[in-house]
């Protein structure tokens, strides 16, 4: 469902004077909560070819929601006077699929019912409704992420159910940049040519043959480009890096520019934070997806569970190593060291030997059972301790030993009753009206011809069990007279 009166009711908070072409530039690469996103801030190196173009243009770096909500209702005032809207956001989204938002700096793990650290995607694509036809939405985000919020959050963007003339481009943070400065602020560029031709770049929403968002000017002089502090470069690329070092070598070699302050607030702030330094030196151990599985698999050995074992150190790790810190006496950074890596290791394989010992304790146990109860039926050599060994034991230490047996009993007495049976005589005639009576009584004997085949025993043999007779598939005195009475008898 759109959101368009809330739009309208920002919308009309305050109008201004005259048609004014807007773009917002947010891009954020340091969380409080998560790893950082490279390159999500280069998105505002294009807020000065946007000016040149006629935009009026907001940015803001790494900002808390409050700003990022701030310059967002700046923009739904404006929006319905101008002609030409352009956002561009960089850095984290969560989507439940249908619905997506843009997390701030200081965004919390989302939840479905937390995202009070986050803008709404949504509402920015209707607030661009305002300019159809003239309106794009740049979306810089890992195209590869796949880390999950919980069972109805992932990382990304969904399904976007884009509004009627809005264009929304996504890629790469590292390629978005370039459709600003590139395409949307060059005059008579197209757009969509420039979507086309860069296979990095994607396109939904409206999907213009072409698409010129500043059009080639007739006879006018190029406005004059502002001056550029000398040392906005050498900022971007030490907030880039973002460590202590390259803020140390900002000061160092700009010592007058206007960012000093903020450079020298930032180092204070590394230098006294432990967890961030925690972080960057895990960074410096370069671990492989691999030993990251081996790490999981290890504290999951350990009963630190850590959601997966998938290579990906999210929240169920970083979870799981402080908890694991927290009972081996090391700060809950949640980021790990050498010397704790080893330690988890080595915990592991301790924990794996005894694991095997356990097994391998529980195995003399079964054993011995297993002996007890052979000792007690089997190894008294009767076919009922065979066979009460065999239903106990069925897979047993003796199992085999137990069926040669009671096989090597049964082929004897088998021999026995096929003596028995061969002294009866019978003949052929007297065999089908054996086999015709078997089959009247429901004992299937297979085809009637005189022949006892395997069908025909089986036959006998269900007929002496129901009869309490020994059932040996075989006919002696006492079943053929039986059967021959059952026969006359009717």
């Amino acid at each position: 469902m759109r959101r368009l009166p809330l739009i309208a009711a920002l919308a009309g908070l305050a109008l201004p004077a005259f048609a004014e072409d807007r773009a917002l530039l947010m891009g954020v690469d340091r969380y409080d909560e998560f790893r950082r996103v490279n390159d999500a801030t280069d998105i505002v190196d294009a807020a000065e070819d946007l000016r040149d173009a006629g935009y009026r243009v907001a940015t803001l770096s790494n900002g808390s929601v409050r700003d990022m909500r701030r310059l967002l209702e700046d923009l739904a005032t404006a929006a319905p006077d101008a002609d030409r809207l352009v956002v561009a956001l960089s850095g984290r989204f969560a989507t439940d699929a249908t619905r997506t938002w843009f997390l701030a700096e200081d965004a919390d793990t989302p939840t479905p019912f937390g995202l009070d650290d986050a803008i709404s995607v949504d509402t920015v694509m209707d607030v661009l409704a305002r300019a159809p036809g003239q309106a794009v939405l740049v979306l810089g985000y890992d195209q590869d992420g796949f880390s999950s919020f919980g069972r109805y959050l992932r990382e990304g963007v969904g399904r976007l159910d884009v509004p009627q003339g809005v264009t929304v481009i996504h890629g790469e943070p590292s390629r978005i940049e370039d459709v600003l400065t590139d395409a949307v602020a060059v005059s008579g560029a197209d757009v969509m040519a420039y979507v086309r031709d860069n296979r990095r770049l994607n396109v939904v929403g409206y999907q213009p043959r072409s698409l010129i968002m500043q059009a080639e000017a007739q006879d006018q002089a190029p406005p004059p480009r502002p001056i550029i502090e000398p040392s906005l470069r050498a900022w971007n690329d030490a907030q880039e890096a973002n460590t202590a070092d390259s803020y140390r070598s900002f000061i160092f070699d700009n010592p007058r520019s206007p960012y000093v302050e903020e450079a020298r607030r930032r180092l204070d702030e590394i230098e006294r934070d432990p967890i961030r330094q925690a972080e960057l030196d895990e960074n410096g151990l370069n671990l492989t997806r691999n030993e990251r599985r081996v790490i999981q698999r290890n504290l999951t050995l350990l009963d630190f569970n850590t959601r997966g074992v998938d290579g990906i150190f999210g929240p169920g790790t970083r979870g799981a190593i402080r908890n694991w810190q927290q009972n081996n006496g090391f700060a809950q950074t949640s980021y790990l060291t050498t010397e704790q890596i080893n330690r988890i290791d080595a915990q592991a394989r301790r924990r794996t030997a005894e694991i095997e010992a356990e097994e391998e304790r529980a195995r003399a146990e079964a054993l011995a059972l297993d002996r007890d109860y052979w000792d007690e039926t089997g190894a008294r050599g009767t076919v009922a301790g065979y066979r009460a060994y065999l239903e106990r034991y069925p897979e047993g230490a003796f199992a085999e030993e137990a069926r040669n047996r009671l096989a090597a009993v049964q082929e004897t007495s088998n021999d026995a009753a096929r003596a028995a049976e061969d002294a009866l005589n019978i003949n052929p005639v007297l065999r089908r009206l054996i086999e015709n009576r078997l089959q009247q009584l429901g004992f299937d004997p297979g085809r009637v011809d005189g022949r006892f085949d395997d069908d025909t025993r089986r036959a006998i043999s269900r007929y002496q069990r129901q009869g309490n007779l020994s059932a040996t598939g075989y006919l002696d005195q006492a079943t053929l007279a039986r059967l021959l009475a059952d026969t006359f008898g009717r």
